[in-house]
C-alpha cells in the first residue's frame, strides 16, 4: 500500500468512526504515522481529503457500473435482485471490518456526504436512477412498473436500515426471511 492509499485508509476509518467535524488534520496526521509534511503532499486540507474518500471508498463502487452492460444483458427482475444481493452481502463485512459502530456508522458518513458534497448528491441520485430504469425495464417487468422497481430498492436498502438499527442481526437471516 503507498502513501496516499494508507492515508485514504487511515482517514476512511476516522471519518467513519468520529464524523467529518469531530476528525481533525492532526488526529489523521498521527494516526497514519506520516510526518505532516509527507500528508501535505498528497492533500491540501481536511475537505480535499475527505471529498477524496468519499470517492474513493463510497462513489467508487457507484461510478464503477456498467448500465450499458447490464441493459443489453436483457436481464429479469430476479437477475437483477441477486446482483444487488450479491453487492450487499460483499459491501456489508467490508464496512463492518472498518468500524466498530456497525451499518449506523456508514449511514451517519453517507448522509454527511450527501449534505458536505453536492456531487456525491449528484453520483447518488444518477445511480438510483439508472438501478430504478434497469428493474423498470427488465424483461419480465412487462408493465414497466415503477412500483416493482421501488420495491426491490426499498427491500436492500431496508436490510442495511435495519443492520445500522440493530447491529446483531445477521443478514443471511434477513435475507431468508425477505425471500
Amino acid at each position: 500500500m503507498d502513501t496516499k492509499e494508507k492515508i485514504l485508509l487511515v482517514s476512511y476509518q476516522l471519518f467513519i468512526n468520529k464524523g467529518f467535524h469531530n476528525t481533525s488534520m492532526q488526529q489523521m496526521v498521527e494516526a497514519s504515522g506520516f510526518s505532516k509534511g509527507a500528508f501535505y503532499h498528497h492533500f491540501k486540507n481536511k475537505n480535499e481529503l475527505y471529498k477524496e474518500v468519499i470517492d474513493h471508498y463510497f462513489l467508487q463502487f457507484y461510478q464503477s457500473v456498467d448500465w450499458n452492460m447490464y441493459s443489453k444483458a436483457e436481464l429479469t427482475l430476479k437477475n437483477i435482485e441477486e446482483k444487488i444481493q450479491d453487492f450487499y452481502l460483499g459491501f456489508i463485512p467490508q464496512i463492518l471490518s472498518i468500524t466498530e459502530n456497525g451499518m449506523s456508522a456508514y449511514y451517519i458518513m453517507y448522509f454527511e456526504a450527501f449534505t458536505i458534497l453536492p456531487h456525491f448528491k449528484e453520483e447518488i441520485n444518477k445511480f438510483y436512477t439508472h438501478l430504478e430504469y434497469l428493474l423498470t425495464h427488465a424483461k419480465d417487468n412487462t408493465e414497466k412498473s415503477k412500483k416493482i422497481a421501488t420495491q426491490i430498492i426499498a427491500k436492500y436498502e431496508g436490510i442495511l436500515f435495519l443492520l445500522a438499527i440493530n447491529p446483531a442481526t445477521n443478514i443471511q437471516t434477513l435475507l431468508k426471511q425477505i425471500k
